[in-house]
């Protein structure tokens, strides 16, 4: 049987390469990605990359609202279902005109991050607070859903 002192000391050691490690394989995470983007920084590869990160918010908004217009097919009231479609449309069709404004915009090489309109603070909230809303008014004309006790199983 071990001395106490020894199978503590074992622990302390042990929980002190735990935090030792953190901080080192962090280190060598961002060493590895400052090198590979170092491997393959070029001007077209800056460029696809900035196309790229340009295009994430609408991506993420178009997404959204197709994947809910096609979801809303099945809603049991019809007025919900025409406006949530209705909007959904709206949404989908601003995200692509906001995309598109900022592709052109981009190469008229703007100052600011703030000259694109898809991270337009306004353009964010209004796309997730019309989501939410929409939600709402889905989650309101739903019936209940029955527990297994009024099922009586």
């Amino acid at each position: 049987m071990e001395d106490k002192f020894i199978r503590y000391s074992k622990l302390y050691f042990l929980i002190f390469l735990l935090f030792l490690s953190v901080p080192v394989i962090i280190g060598l995470v961002i060493a590895t990605f400052y090198g590979f983007s170092k491997l393959v920084s070029t001007a077209p590869t800056d460029v696809i990359f900035e196309l790229l990160v340009l295009s994430v918010p609408c991506a993420i908004f178009t997404s959204a609202h197709y994947i809910f217009f096609r979801r809303t097919g099945s809603h049991p009231s019809a007025a919900v279902r025409i406006i949530s479609r209705a909007l959904f449309v709206i949404g989908f069709c601003l995200a692509i005109t906001f995309l598109v404004m900022d592709i052109i915009t981009y190469f008229r090489k703007p100052v600011d991050v703030g000259d694109y309109r898809s991270f337009n603070m306004w353009y964010l909230a209004g796309n997730i607070g019309g989501l939410f809303i929409i939600a709402i008014m889905q989650a309101f004309t739903t019936e209940t859903e029955k527990d297994w006790m009024e099922r009586g199983g």
